[in-house]
Order: C-alpha cells, then structure tokens, then sequence
C-alpha cells in the first residue's frame, strides 16, 4: 500500500501540496547529485506501488463534499474522510453501540443502581444492558458476513473505502486531536467493515426491530410471573371497554410504536411533471421529517464517478452513498411507508417449561444464544454479566413486562422482513444510476430492497412517479384473515395497523418480502404527493387499490381518511396548477414551489376553524366552561383565531393557539367535530364544516385558553419567540408545526421548544433546464455535529432567515463549474 498523500487546493487555485514519499525521494536526489561516485548504471528506485484508496474532495458553501473519484474505493474512501471530520464523535458512539459496548465505557447501572440509559434514534430512552443484549444478539459475524456476501462488488468497494477514509481521518488526528465532544475519549475506536455492515442493518430494521430494543434485549422467562403484568390474552368483551383499550394503548411495546404510528419520523414528497410546470421539466420537493440527532440525521455529501456514477443528495449516518437527490437526469425522494415490516406471534407456553412453545400439535424447545457484556461499574472496575436470549421458528422473543410480557401461560415473538435485507446499499445505488422516471421505477423493482420508504421522483422530461418498492413482511391476504385469529389481534389490526399473528400453527409463518410484482405505483404527467398516508391517494385523480393488505393495515388501510399532510398537499398542488393561490400564472416555478411550501397552509383550520368561530364566540363576551368546570372568557382567544390566516408561519399571531386547541381535540379526528363525514369518493375534502352540536370542542379551546394563562404565554403569541433553539449562544426561531406541511416537532413545555427536535432535516427543491439540475435547498440543523465547527450551525441560521428576513434557499452546485465557481471552493486531494 502507498504511502498517505494529501493535496490542498483553495479558491484562489493555489495548491499546498504535503507527500511525504515526494519529500523523501526529493532528499535522496540530492544527496545522489552531490555524493555520487560517478557510476553510469545506478541502482533503480523501487517502484512505488500504486495508492489502493484516492480521491479528491471538493467543498463548497456550508462544508457540503463533492468527493471526486477513479473508483467506487476511492468515492467510499473520500466520503469516509469527509464524513468523520463533521460527525466522528457522533459515529464513533454509534459504533459502540452497535458492537453492544454501550455498558462497557459508560456503564450499566449509576452509583444508586439506577439503570444507565441514553437517548435512542427515536427519542425513547433505553438502557445501556438491554441495548448490548439486543445489539450481540442481532450483529453477530455471521449477520455481517451475510451483509456483505448480499451486497455488490460497488458496494463492497464503497464500504471498504468508507472505512479506510473513517480511519485515516482518525490517524490523521489522533484521539486528542479530535473535536471536543470525543477529544481522548477511549471508546473512539477505528472502524471495521463488520461495523459497516452493523449499519447498514441497523438503518434496515429501524422501522420494526429498533422499536423493541429493550423488549428483545431484556426478555427472559419467566421465574415468578411479573408484578401486575398480564399476558394480552383479552376477551371480545373485555376489549369493548374503554378501560381496557386505553390499559393496552399504555403497554411499553404499543407505546414504542407511536412515534411511527403518528408519523413523528414521516417526510413529505412531491412529484411535479409537466402538466404541473411552467417549465415542462419534472420538479421535485424531497422533505423527510426526521430527528436532529443521533444516527437518523442526514449528511449532505455529492459523489462523483466519471463515467460511472455521479449523485448528490443526503443520507443517513453511516451509509456510504446519497440516499435522497438528484443526477443530471432524474431527481426523487422518499417518505416513510406505511407496510407491515415486521410481525409479532402469540405463542401458547408449556407450564411445566416456558422455554417451550406449542406448535402444530407438540411443543418445541427455544433455541438459546448466551450471551455476555463488559459493563463499567460506578467504582471503575469492570464485571462480566451474562443473559440468555430465547429465539422460536418465528424469530426472538420479545417481552414488555406488561401486556405483551412473558409469562408462564403465554409469550411472544417478533420477526422482521428487514433483518434479513442484504441489498438496501445496492437499491440506493442503482437509485441513482436512473435516468429517467420510468428506469428509476425499473431499478427499484429490480432490488425491491428500500426497507421502510415510497418513492416520489420527477425527471427533464416532465415525468413524475410515486412508487411504493419499499420492503413488507410476506404475508397473504388468507394469512392475515385466518392467522390473526385472536380478539386482541383483531382490535389491533383494526386500531393500530399492528400484526399479532397466531404462533401456534407453521402455516402462519412467512419468509421474506411481498414482491415486486405485487407493490403499488403510477407515473404521471400532472403531479404525485405522500405524506406519509398510504399509496391510495397520491393525486386527487389516482387510487392505487386491490394490493396485499399487509402493505396498509387498519387506519392506514386503502379508502381510509387521509391526514392533515397529504389533504394540503393535493390542495396546494391544485390550487398552484389551476393558479387560484394568488402567485403569478398557472403551474409551479422553483421559487413558487418553495413559495407553496414557505406559506405552511393549516388545511383542517382552513375547513373548519370559521364555522367553529361562529358558533362559539357569538354574542359580546363569548365564554364556556373548561374541563375542569372553570368558566372561561373566550373573547380574546376567538379574537386571535379570527384574525389567524390559518398558517403556521414564525410571524402568524394565533398560529400557536390553534395547534394546541388542535392537540387537545386529537387533532380533530373525531368524526363528531365534522358536519360533512368523511367520504371515500371525496377524500380530499371531506371532513369538512363544524359539527354545531358538538359541544366538547368549545370546552376545549377554554382548556387551551387556561394553558396558556398557566405558561404565562400571551394568546397572540408568535411562534418565532417561543419555537426557538440556542446555537452559539443565540437563539434561532424554528419554522414549522408539528401537524403541517412544513412540520417540526419538539416539547413546548415552559413556553419553549428545546433539544431534541424532529422534522424538516434535508430539504431539497429540484427541476431541470438545458445545462442540467438546477436545485436548492438547506441541512435544517447543518453539516457537522461538533459544536465548535463553522458548519455546526450555519445552515440552520439560513434556513430561520428564509422565514423570518425573506432569505434565499441555499443553491446545491451540481456541475464542476458550479462547484469550482463557488465562494467557498476548496479542494482536498487524498490517497494511500
């Protein structure tokens, strides 16, 4: 292997060249022509043998990467490098926790033997002990091997670049000379490909599995059956009861769930094709919603193959090439799907052995994988503490110590189609190869490996696609109708989309994923929309139905109302296309699409607000009893609504007021708010009106009107002075909503949103002309990780200034005038 070599190259085109086999062979030269012996055949040099990774890296505004490379070793090997500079501290814990040596460097129980906890990628809490369990458990050698036996010969050169770019950047700097969050810190590690492919796996089953890290990486048998815990063994009966509903919507496994039942962790997309352009070139939003921390963030980065491959976009930690983005043909995105990944099966126990489960007339033993972890004590020593986990014909067992725990009579067990996804890198690499709408649909049918996304992509031509190629759990329509058997399977399918499937019988396992040839799509010239709703509805002229049941159960089944999102998107679209919003001409623009976007439309106020106003606040000095039977003046409230243009704008007064009145409602999804029931036939605009003889909704907004009293929040409020986070010691107003379009999620406790939040991450606007893409766009929280890089918060002062100063969006560069033209170009050459 070659020696390391770096070259810097800055915008004035000067480059600062640092090879140390130049500088040594440069020595030896002069030392030859100043002591030579005068020998005419002198010995040849050895050859210098050819660097196995090179690649140069280009960085323009914002610390955005354009890594330039011969080959898919070299591109893994400059975003390696590039990667690790804004987010190895971030990464290297990752890693950690990936190999389960979370208890090892941080412990497993504090100085009150309280359990060590951290913050998951879903904002859930979970112990240091049952994230190792879970992750020995799951990321073992073989799983590995298996990632990487499944993947490509370009993946498997990318993902060896990757590492080796990892770790140059950590030998380049040394542990103490690395940013301040890990600067000497022992559990920074060098990387390994088994830790890559750990990823790859982890980012596969963070829609099913990585929901039950505690309940897989804890569960064992039972001794004593737990205090109060009861298996969900429920009557019909029992199930009517609001009680026991609301005792089983509380179970830690179901509760687990929400964050992907509510659609915290969703994305909008927009396909516009020519019938929707003023241009007649596709255009396309890409809006994923999710968490800005942890290992969900995104990464902007562009890799350039000549002649092979050239994309920009973003993806998430860890994974080597763009997930979302762009070519020079074709731009898409993707929007978290509403497919079934994973099941769960109710096992009946023997008495005599919970270890061994009833099926097809006998019982059968468990298998058994022990297990061992490292955990650091509070005194600094070290102790070995070992747990056995218990795995079926049906996949591991699974425990919540409630309602799903695992009892003496009963337990469960959980199997995930996307544990055994070997070929995610492939899809999202062939993803970028298209060349049009219609091969992009081709390349994602031919993996059928993107496991928990839709797709929406529109290209030069004017062609826009939605397509649903995302990975669902193998089950029939006959299994689901014979197999979920049980009243609490029953009332969950129905209430929750959830899969609870009759483990007793091998005809109710399945194997792999619902194929290609049975998954939703459609092409278009006009314009497709997701939000997260299922593939029923993508434009208001198209319903995609008839397909297997397992890829949209329960309230998100085909023909069931659609949510605030996709309803504004079908809205605005048409409102655009058919020129009725007030901008100029028919058909979007670039700017007019980030325009629509900016205005953040409340669709749900627009329907119903007026006609709720008008029956609630009639009269001179409008009042009603809250909840508690407090009486409330209602004047001041009705006066901001009023006057509220229904958007949620930084500087809307009444835009905060009605998003809480519309949290205490449960967002208005009961059907007793609407004076027009939803109508499958009319999805779009149905519900609509106020319902005048509900009577709760009035009660509610004086609750909203005394919670406001109680945070000492004024009812006209803006968000820009509550909805903020501190970057530099500033504060940043967030735009946004946690039930819009333009959406943001955190906690306004205080008054105050504060760290973590979810929503709008990498946003990019894309369309075409004559010289190629022509895109903007902004990374919400920026580039890097590191609180002291310049590019920790720059973006994000970008992205408030848009809303609160009429900024400009961020322009991507995409062609190498574009990047070499860029303020802020600089070039980084690297190789060994």
């Amino acid at each position: 292997m070659g020696d390391n070599f770096v070259q810097i190259r800055t915008s004035s085109g000067n480059p600062l060249r640092i090879n140390p086999v130049f500088s040594a062979l440069a020595s030896a030269a002069l030392l030859c022509a100043c002591g030579g012996n005068g020998d005419s055949n002198p010995l040849a040099p050895e050859p210098i043998s050819a660097p196995e990774f090179s690649a140069e890296i280009r960085y323009t505004s914002y610390g955005v990467p354009h890594i330039k490379a011969d080959s898919f070793k070299g591109a893994g090997y400059g975003y390696g490098y590039a990667f690790a500079q804004d987010h190895i501290c971030l990464f290297a814990q990752e890693i950690i926790t990936l190999r389960g040596e979370r208890s090892r460097f941080f412990g497993d129980v504090d100085a009150n033997g309280k359990p060590v906890n951290y913050l998951g990628q879903f904002g859930d809490f979970t112990p240091n002990l049952s994230s190792d369990f879970f992750y020995k458990a799951l990321m073992t050698p073989a799983q590995a091997q298996a990632m990487k036996n499944g993947a490509g010969a370009e993946v498997r050169d990318l993902v060896a670049g990757f590492v080796a770019g990892y770790n140059r950047y950590l030998s380049d700097k040394g542990l103490n000379g690395l940013p301040l969050e890990c600067k000497g810190a022992a559990w920074v590690r060098p990387m390994n490909e088994d830790d890559a492919y750990f990823r790859f796996t982890q980012a596969a089953i963070a829609g099913s599995s990585l929901q039950f890290i505690h309940a897989l990486g804890s569960a064992q048998p039972p001794l004593v059956k737990p205090a109060g815990a009861e298996p969900v063994l429920l009557s019909a009966k029992a199930l009517r009861a609001k009680s026991t509903q609301l005792a089983l919507a509380r179970t830690p496994l179901l509760q687990g769930l929400r964050q992907l039942e509510e659609h915290v962790i969703g994305s909008n997309g927009y396909g516009l094709g020519k019938g929707a352009t003023q241009s007649g070139a596709g255009m396309v939003l890409g809006n994923p919603h999710f968490p800005w921390w942890g290992a969900l963030r995104l990464h902007q980065l562009h890799l350039t193959i000549p002649g092979k491959y050239d994309v920009m976009g973003a993806t998430l930690l860890g994974a080597v090439v763009p997930l979302i983005g762009f070519n020079k043909d074709v731009a898409w995105t993707h929007t978290f799907s509403t497919d079934n990944r994973f099941t769960l099966f109710q096992l009946k126990l023997d008495p005599a052995d919970p270890t061994r489960y009833w099926v097809d007339g006998g019982y059968k033993p468990m298998s058994q994988t022990p297990l061992s972890v490292q955990a650091l004590q509070p005194d600094g020593s070290l102790k070995t503490i070992t747990r056995t986990l218990y795995s079926t014909d049906f996949g591991p067992m699974v425990s919540d110590g409630a309602s799903f725990a695992w009892s003496g009579a009963a337990g469960f067990a959980l199997r995930d189609a996307n544990y055994s996804n070997t070929k995610l890198l492939d899809q999202a690499l062939l993803n970028g190869k298209a060349s049009s709408a219609e091969s992009l649909r081709e390349n994602l049918a031919t993996f059928n490996a993107l496991p928990w996304v839709n797709t929406m992509a529109a290209d030069k031509s004017g062609r826009a696609l939605y397509a649903n190629y995302s990975v669902a759990a193998n089950v029939s329509d006959a299994q689901l109708a014979s197999c979920v058997n049980s009243p609490t399977g029953q009332f969950l399918l129905a209430t929750r989309g959830l899969v609870l499937m009759d483990g007793s019988k091998s005809a109710c396992n399945w194997n792999g994923a619902i194929p290609a040839a049975q998954r939703p799509y459609v092409l278009r010239d006009d314009f497709i929309v997701n939000a997260n709703d299922s593939h029923w509805l993508p434009n208001d002229q198209v319903r995609l139905s008839g397909y297997p049941k397992i890829i949209a159960t329960g309230p998100n089944a085909e023909g069931a109302p659609q949510g605030e999102r996709t309803r504004m998107g079908i809205a605005q679209a048409l409102d655009r296309i058919e020129g009725r919003d007030g901008l100029a001409g028919k058909g979007f623009t670039l700017a007019q699409l980030q325009q629509v976007y900016q205005k953040a439309r409340f669709f749900k106020a627009e329907q119903w607000l007026d006609e709720f106003l008008a029956a609630a606040c009639s009269g001179t000095s409008p009042s009603t009893k809250d909840s508690t039977g407090k009486l409330t003046d209602l004047s001041k409230a009705c006066a901001v609504l009023a006057a509220w243009k229904k958007t949620e704008g930084l500087l809307d007064p009444g835009a905060l007021l009605f998003r809480k009145f519309y949290e205490l409602s449960g967002e208005l999804k009961d059907a007793s708010y609407w004076r027009v029931a939803y109508n499958p036939a009319d999805p779009v605009d149905t519900p609509r009106g106020f319902n005048t003889a509900n009577s709760k909704a009035a009660t509610l907004l004086a609750d909203a009107v005394q919670w406001f009293a109680t945070q000492n929040i004024p009812l006209e409020e803006v968000t820009a002075r509550r909805q903020i986070i501190v970057r530099d010691s500033a504060p940043i107003p967030i735009p946004g909503g946690p039930y819009t379009f333009n959406n943001v999620r955190g906690n306004l406790n205080a008054g105050l949103y504060g760290d973590p939040v979810y929503g709008n991450s990498y946003m990019q606007f894309v369309t075409f002309d004559a010289k190629g893409p022509v895109a903007e766009g902004v990374l919400t929280y920026s580039q890097s990780s590191h609180i002291l890089s310049p590019h920790f918060s720059d973006q994000t002062k970008v992205y408030s200034d848009i809303y609160m100063k009429g900024g400009a969006w961020i322009k991507l560069p995409f062609s190498e005038a574009e990047i070499q033209a860029d303020p802020n170009y600089r070039s980084i050459r690297l190789s060994e």
